[in-house]
């Protein structure tokens, strides 16, 4: 196996669901002996959290010095490859494949989603960069199709790297109480600027006060505790407190690590998301799972969990969380399916073997 890679990904932010993803690639490149080196937006603290050399994602001298003294590449994993946010988030991610190639490193993608891609402009892109690599696996069927369309070759239909999550045994604690799971977040909107630079959007008052609403209702209807887990804790804390004032009924707001990430998912019985890896990590804990409008890559998780799973709006809540947590026979052969074809992201790792 290669002895050193550099990392393409979003590393570093306060949102755990890249981190999970980061986390899990960590490991099982360390496991084939592989050493790694990362852009982050917060470098200090990644190599603080994952003990990984590290260094400015925006340095991009240390990244070309980085990828000449390395092995291969690995872009991923994650939803790098999408639009939503604005137009400088697909080039800024491509241009560390144009740096690998252009030193002809070798270089995989992994457990990469593409459901994000929503412009032709974005798709061209995509089309233009990916090529002379060894594999990429995809997270979801859409994105496999979307990266077949543009004629990529070597596409392999993997899972999210989250599913490969190592679980406590004591998952499911003894407690006399269970909850309903809520991960909010509020809009993205396109962008001319850079997501750093300019104000952020918010959810206006009324929708604030139809999720209330609803929340009110489903948990009146189950007789489910409100806790509310945030999955961006600089972004979906304020959210959070903003939509749990207006309940009538109480509530509990937990701001996690990445550390204590999957201990909020303990005793949660559904989980009424707009993020992606709140829905994997209350389905990997046998949670149901229900995702508000808000992203295409919801409705790839959706669409692998079978009756546990749904999608729902504020005015249709109630019935769906009665309907899924009555769906959840299947939840964990489901799960398991997931986190076999999870390891199908190994394979495209261990393609590097050999290559140096």
């Amino acid at each position: 196996m290669i002895d050193r890679a550099v990392i393409g990904a979003w590393v570093g932010s306060s949102n755990l669901g890249d981190e999970l993803i980061f986390s899990i690639l960590l490991r099982l490149l360390k496991e084939r002996g592989v050493t790694a080196t990362v852009p982050s937006v917060n470098p200090k603290r990644t190599r603080a959290n994952f003990d990984v050399d590290s260094f400015n994602h925006l340095n991009f001298s240390t990244l070309k010095k980085q990828i000449t003294n390395s092995d291969a590449f690995i872009f991923g994993g994650g939803g790098l490859l999408q639009d939503e946010t604005g137009m400088w988030n697909l080039p800024f991610h491509l241009s560390r494949i144009s740096s690998a190639r252009k030193r002809n490193l070798p270089w995989v993608g992994v457990a990469l989603g593409a459901s994000g891609l929503t412009s032709k402009r974005a798709l061209r892109q995509v089309s233009n960069k990916f090529k002379d690599h060894l594999g990429v696996s995809v997270r979801d069927e859409n994105s496999a199709q979307i990266l077949e369309s543009l004629n990529i070759p070597n596409v392999i239909r993997a899972a999210d790297l989250g599913w490969l999550s190592a679980i406590s045994d004591d998952a499911r604690q003894i407690s006399s109480s269970r909850f309903l799971g809520v991960s909010l977040r509020n809009p993205q909107t396109a962008r001319l600027l850079p997501a750093a630079i300019g104000p952020k959007a918010h959810l206006s008052e009324k929708a604030m006060g139809d999720l209330a609403e609803s929340i009110d209702a489903v948990a009146i209807s189950t007789g489910l505790k409100v806790r509310f887990i945030s999955l961006n804790p600089d972004e979906d804390a304020l959210l959070h407190k903003q939509v749990a004032d207006r309940l009538k009924v109480n509530s509990e707001i937990l701001n996690p690590d990445l550390e204590t990430f999957e201990q909020c998912f303990n005793n949660v019985e559904a989980v009424v998301t707009m993020r992606y890896h709140a829905g994997l990590m209350g389905a990997l804990k046998g949670a149901a799972v229900v995702c508000l409008p808000f992203s295409k890559k919801l409705d790839s998780l959706v669409s692998v969990l079978g009756s546990a799973a749904s999608r729902a709006t504020t005015s249709d809540l109630v019935p769906t969380v009665e309907k899924v947590l009555s769906g959840r026979s299947n939840l964990n052969e489901h799960v398991e399916t997931l986190r076999t074809k999870s390891y199908k992201n190994v394979e495209v790792i261990d393609l590097l073997d050999g290559i140096k």
